[in-house]
């Protein structure tokens, strides 16, 4: 039984059928900064790039294509790096990053218990 991928081993490419076309304008800026080694559009490029004018419209098409298997994407606090699945190639790092904090998403809290300047409760029945 023959089995299809989503797209052929030579071409890096969703088939136009596939994808959106604003899908298939912010995956080719992906990769096209993946492929050059530059570091990953931001999302006012990448709106840019579509033709949005919605400022949550490329975050968005940005999480579609990685559902879709497309890119893999690690965020990090003001950054974030693309991998092209395809080709296995990722976007540069960029050079004002100078942490490697993972992006947490607000309303998270951390695993240890949180700083205080409050002193300890005492009861008055003692």
């Amino acid at each position: 039984m023959l089995q299809t991928t989503l797209f052929p081993v030579n071409d890096p490419f969703p088939s136009p059928a596939e994808l959106s076309p604003a899908e298939q304008a912010i995956y080719r800026a992906l990769y096209e900064a993946a492929d050059a080694g530059q570091v990953c559009p931001n999302y006012l490029d990448l709106n840019e790039v579509a033709g949005f004018e919605s400022s949550s419209a490329s975050p968005n098409v940005v999480k579609r294509l990685e559902a879709k298997g497309l890119i893999k994407v690690i965020r990090f606090q003001r950054f974030r790096e693309v991998q092209i699945v395809a080709t296995g190639k990722w976007t540069a790092r960029s050079r004002a990053m100078h942490k490697d904090n993972p992006h947490v998403p607000r309303g998270t809290r951390s695993r240890g218990p949180r700083p205080t300047d409050r002193k300890p409760y005492k009861s008055r029945g003692n």
